[in-house]
């Protein structure tokens, strides 16, 4: 399976820059950001980001976690078959989510019938918001139901200023989807390439 490498650290700016979102973010704010597949949208998991995501995105959910490293995620799984942390370990930091069981604690919006879906991003100033923002974070893709991704410029996120509340340019999308690969207790099944 191949790994993508992790962005290298985030420059001066960018760390300042990717801090005072997080900020934003802890404030219950709905920012913009660059993950290192597409951009995407961040918030903290509480009820009010919740809604105003579903608002945004025309759908009730499941939405993705973003964590800010392996063991963050891990956390939240109900079982741990070899597969997963197999899968954890080669593949993240990287443009692979996977899917598991979840422990119950987390707002049902994270849920489709008790699995989540977490990426531990390979784009270094997402794995910090996440991070800085607590550890996890709620997130979609920067795009309405049944149309394209959209990119992160000042025109787009002015566009979507009722829905957002800021953006986060520091990073870089690489403008694919995440592969995503489901672990149920010993099988492993590959949802999107």
């Amino acid at each position: 399976m191949p790994k993508r490498r992790p962005s290298s650290l985030p420059t001066a700016s960018h760390r300042i820059q990717t801090l005072a979102a997080a900020k934003r973010l802890r404030q219950g704010d709905m920012i913009a950001h660059h993950t290192a597949t597409l951009p995407g949208i961040a918030a903290i998991p509480t009820r009010k980001a919740i809604a105003r995501m579903q608002r945004f995105k025309q759908r009730a959910g499941p939405f993705l976690l973003l964590a800010a490293d392996a063991a963050t995620a891990l956390r939240l799984a109900r079982f741990f078959p070899p597969q997963l942390r197999r899968l954890a370990r080669s593949c993240w930091p990287g443009p692979i989510t996977l899917v598991f069981p979840a422990r119950p604690g987390l707002p049902p919006a994270c849920y489709q019938r008790g699995h989540i879906a977490v990426r531990v991003d390979a784009e270094a100033c997402c794995r910090l918001l996440a991070r800085k923002a607590g550890g996890l974070l709620l997130s979609t893709s920067l795009n309405r139901r049944g149309r394209p991704p959209l990119k992160l410029s000042r025109q787009q996120t002015f566009r979507l200023h009722r829905h957002l509340d800021g953006r986060l340019l520091a990073g870089q999308s690489s403008g694919k989807a995440s592969r995503i690969i489901r672990v149920h207790r010993d099988r492993i099944r590959i949802l999107r390439t």
